[in-house]
């Protein structure tokens, strides 16, 4: 019987509203927009937590790392993965990636591509066949095969090593994490995953927990039991970047707010529009009451009207945030929007639409503190019908409310959009008046090596376009996360020791006995200064040098610099005579020159070697610049000098670094010191630069190092352009010129500005959130003005004889105006006020924990709250004009 008799006030209800389709309309957007608002805001934090990586299912994977000096979390060393691997308690296997640059010919085209190596169990967790052979990624076999299946099955190089194409990789898994791309996946071997110290740290590590252990309880065993652990954390893996992860943490909570400001806003419209329904529908109720309805009727009424109205409200609310969703794309960078995943995760959508309809309910039943409290024989005395003074301060409540979450709203959006704006307005950038980017790339010359000469023909050509000026080149593009190398340093106020090794020169008899590739290091070059570099063979590098030859520079006899470049293997003890133990003997090998040139060789030549073998394990930025890059970017030099435009003569490979990377590995001494990479190339540092922040994000500069764009420039360069203004025109004209100069690539050349390129990258974060908090304080805002209006508009309906007297006694019109903009005012004013004081609660708790939004300055706190009093006074203006032109004789009458 009850549930027959709920289906007919159901049914009585949907017809009533039925009959008011713009009461209908307005309560099902308003509750549409509180639950879509949820349901979007989720769906994209859903989205950027877990991008849906393509793991095995039942795979409890955990990233573990390792925090820095400045609390970052990152990367481990091979010491730390090492021990982490002892950790048999908590971890059924400990999987680690290196990724690193390397020379690799595929489809008949050489490239530097990212390539990782990658332990066994990790990948096929991640469903990378890498025993099968390579794994390419899903956008190097589009790019490269054209998304051929005949890619699988084919061959690639990779540093000379030849490998079989294995498979490729799942669409979304572009790297282990989100700010590393990977183009090549291989088996990681031994050697892969090996260094020296707790310096180097490049070695991702990821997990697989044991049943019933979870991610903290794993954290607190490893801190506990091995030693030097104390800083690794362990969380549940997601594939997003660590300091991808710190940003959303930082303004998830701030979204969260956002959409439940707009849910709160949603419902306290409810309340007005029902409240005012009920005031409306007064003489009736309070009649039923005096005929006999029992106040629980009346409340089963309103329940009915409240579940309608939420059930209708809840459906196109999750269809309004799918739509949203979509549309919100639109006015992101396509780099933003690819990040910006729709990914609805049903239980925390439902939880909200469910606590949204119960709240909606709960709203829709407060009509029942103005009717059914009321005596009805009160009501029935009161020839106008208007409401209590208790039902007065009530809707006054709620206008407040609205007002004071609308200003917290705007105010907390002003000071992300304030954070975003100073993370554009860079010192450099500012200065410079928004750069244009220009990136170009080259083609290889017969091999990896790229020609800078290239680089220099393009600066030359687009200089001929009216307007424009070439400023500087570098690799890494403003705002773009560090490229991390690892190096070994060889301090300048080394000590040194006498060594003898045989002289002996490269001919072609002598190549015949040595193996074709190098042990370690290179061979001669092109570049390489002649009498200034050298290879030894395996015997000088165990017997005096040690296990890391490559990069180290000793000296001569005449106390010359000499560069060890290479290690080499002899073939064989066999040869002609006098030369069967020259392999057992140390020998340095100088370069090419014909076998009837070549001087004899020398026995127990002396030497000068470095006492204490170059540090290892340290970790540098590297990005390639041209020599005006410092002078551009306000770059000044602290000490030495900064590298010049052009290889100087005789002189060695070079390199500047930054102060931050001079005070952590070089105690403020770094000039004369050299740096060796892992392929055994050695450059000396020259100059210490002064470090530029680019935007709030990064609160620190990395240490960093910087090569010369004429020594091994790198295919893919970025020039930045001085210009007037930057439109359609200007980028095809600096397109066209570029595919004008010979040994471009056929891939159209990207243009675009300094702010922009900030706000792709780095700004990526802050972007999204400004977005969504800006959507999201429009949205309160407007659901504030509607039920403003609303809540005013009842009012001066109720109080229209009032007004109608004041007319008749002679008040003037404008006066009539300014009564009810006075009341809007003075309730706009409280609500704002109460809304600064919750902002500062809320700048306090929630935004200032975001290491990427500045305080705020003065003009937020007096422009922001001003908007929601100048919108409602504004909006006023409707209610106060229809007050201001009743007709007294009219009212009268009627009454």
């Amino acid at each position: 019987m009850s549930l027959s008799s709920g289906f007919i006030r159901i049914r009585r209800s949907a017809r009533a509203f039925a009959r008011a389709p713009g009461l209908a309309l307005v309560l099902l957007l308003t509750i549409a927009l509180g639950v879509g608002s949820n349901a979007a805001v989720y769906g994209f934090l859903e989205g950027l937590i877990n991008p849906g990586l393509p793991v095995r299912s039942g795979e409890k994977l955990v990233s573990v790392f390792e925090t820095d000096r400045f609390r970052n979390a990152g990367a481990l060393s091979p010491e730390a993965f090492g021990q982490l691997e002892k950790s048999h308690e908590v971890f059924a296997w400990v999987g680690a990636v290196r990724v690193m640059p390397r020379t690799a010919i595929v489809a008949g085209h050489a490239k530097i591509l990212s390539v990782a190596a990658v332990t066994p169990q990790l990948g096929e967790a991640l469903s990378l066949p890498v025993a099968k052979g390579a794994v390419i990624s899903s956008n190097l076999w589009k790019r490269e095969f054209g998304g051929s299946a005949s890619a699988v099955g084919s061959r690639l190089q990779v540093d000379s090593v030849d490998f079989e194409v294995g498979g490729v990789g799942p669409e979304r898994l572009d790297g282990l994490y989100s700010d590393q791309s990977v183009d090549v996946w291989v088996a990681a071997k031994p050697e892969d995953l090996e260094g020296a110290g707790r310096a180097r740290r490049d070695l991702w590590v990821v997990a697989r927990l044991r049943e019933r252990v979870s991610a903290d309880e794993a954290q607190a065993e490893v801190r506990s039991g091995g030693a030097g652990l104390s800083d690794v954390s362990v969380v549940p893996f997601t594939g997003l970047a660590p300091s991808m992860a710190r940003g959303l943490s930082q303004v998830g909570l701030f979204l969260t707010f956002s959409a439940a400001a707009v849910f709160l806003v949603a419902c306290i419209n409810v309340a007005s529009f029902l409240l005012g329904r009920a005031l409306r529908r007064s003489h009736e109720t309070s009649l039923r009451v005096a005929l006999g309805a029992t106040r629980g009727e009346l409340l089963r009424d309103l329940l009915a009207d409240s579940v309608v109205i939420a059930v209708g409200g809840w459906a196109l609310g999750l269809l309004l945030g799918i739509l949203t969703a979509r549309a919100l794309r639109a006015f992101l960078f396509e780099g933003d929007a690819a990040r910006l995943t729709f990914a609805p995760h049903l239980l925390p959508i439902c939880g909200a639409s469910l606590l949204c309809v119960v709240v909606t309910v709960l709203c829709g039943m407060l009509p029942v503190v103005g009717t059914v409290t009321d005596r009805p024989w009160m009501v029935l005395q009161r020839e106008t019908g208007s409401p209590s003074r208790g039902v007065l301060r009530l809707r006054s409540l709620l206008v407040v409310g609205q007002i004071a979450v609308c200003c917290m709203l705007v105010v907390c959006t002003a000071v992300l959009l304030t954070g975003l704006h100073a993370a554009l307005e860079t010192g450099a950038g500012h200065r410079l008046g928004n750069p244009v980017l220009l990136t170009v790339e080259a083609q290889p010359i017969g091999g990896p090596e790229i020609d800078p000469g290239y680089f220099d023909a393009v600066e030359q050509k687009v200089s001929t376009i009216a307007g424009v000026r070439p400023l500087g080149w570098t690799e890494r593009l403003p705002g773009n996360g560090p490229a991390w190398q690892s190096f070994r340093i060889q301090q300048a106020s080394a000590q040194y020791r006498e060594v003898a090794m045989d002289i002996a020169w490269l001919t072609p008899e002598s190549l015949e006995r040595l193996e074709k590739l190098p042990v370690a290091g290179r061979m001669f070059g092109i570049g390489d200064r002649t009498g200034r570099v050298a290879v030894v063979n395996e015997t000088a590098a165990s017997e005096i040098f040690g296990a890391k030859t490559a990069g180290m520079s000793i000296r001569d006899a005449g106390d010359h610099p000499l560069e060890i470049i290479g290690v080499v293997r002899e073939a064989g003890n066999e040869g002609t005579s006098g030369q069967a133990d020259d392999v057992s003997r140390a020998t340095i090998y100088y370069g090419y020159v014909n076998g009837a040139e070549a001087p004899s060789t020398i026995r127990d030549a002396m030497f000068r070697v470095p006492v204490a073998e170059p540090m290892a394990g340290i970790e540098l930025n590297a990005n390639v610049v041209s020599a005006n890059y410092f002078s551009v970017l306000d770059m000044p030099v602290v000490e030495g000098r900064r590298f010049g435009a052009e290889r100087v003569a005789d002189e060695g490979r070079v390199a500047v670094i930054n102060q931050e990377a001079a005070d952590l590995y070089f105690n403020g001494k770094a000039l004369g010191s050299a740096v060796i990479d892992d392929s055994g190339v050695r450059r000396e540092i020259v100059g210490v630069v002064k470090s530029q922040v680019f935007g709030t994000f990064e609160q620190h500069a990395e240490p960093t190092i910087y090569f010369p764009i004429w020594q091994n420039p790198p295919a893919r360069m970025t020039l930045m352009l001085k210009t007037a203004k930057l439109n359609r025109e200007v980028a095809a004209e600096l397109r066209q010129r570029v595919a004008l100069v010979p040994g471009g690539s056929t891939a159209p050349s990207g243009v675009t500005t300094f702010d922009a390129q900030l706000a792709r990258s780095g700004l990526a974060g802050l972007r999204i959130a400004t977005l969504i908090g800006g959507a999201s304080a429009a949205m309160a805002l407007l659901l504030g003005l509607i039920g403003t209006l609303n809540v005013q508009s009842d009012a001066e309906r109720q109080r229209q004889r009032e007004r109608a007297l004041r007319i008749a006694l002679g008040a003037q019109r404008w006066r009539i105006v300014l009564l009810v903009m006075r009341t809007a005012g003075g309730l706009a004013l409280v609500g704002t006020a109460i809304g600064v004081v919750l902002s500062l609660a809320v700048m306090r708790f929630v935004i200032a924990e975001a290491a990427t939004v500045a305080p705020p300055s003065m003009e937020v706190w007096l422009i922001a709250p001003m908007l929601p009093v100048i919108a409602v006074v504004m909006m006023s203006l409707v209610p106060a004009g229809r007050a201001s032109m009743i007709a007294p004789a009219v009212i009268m009458r009627d009454l």
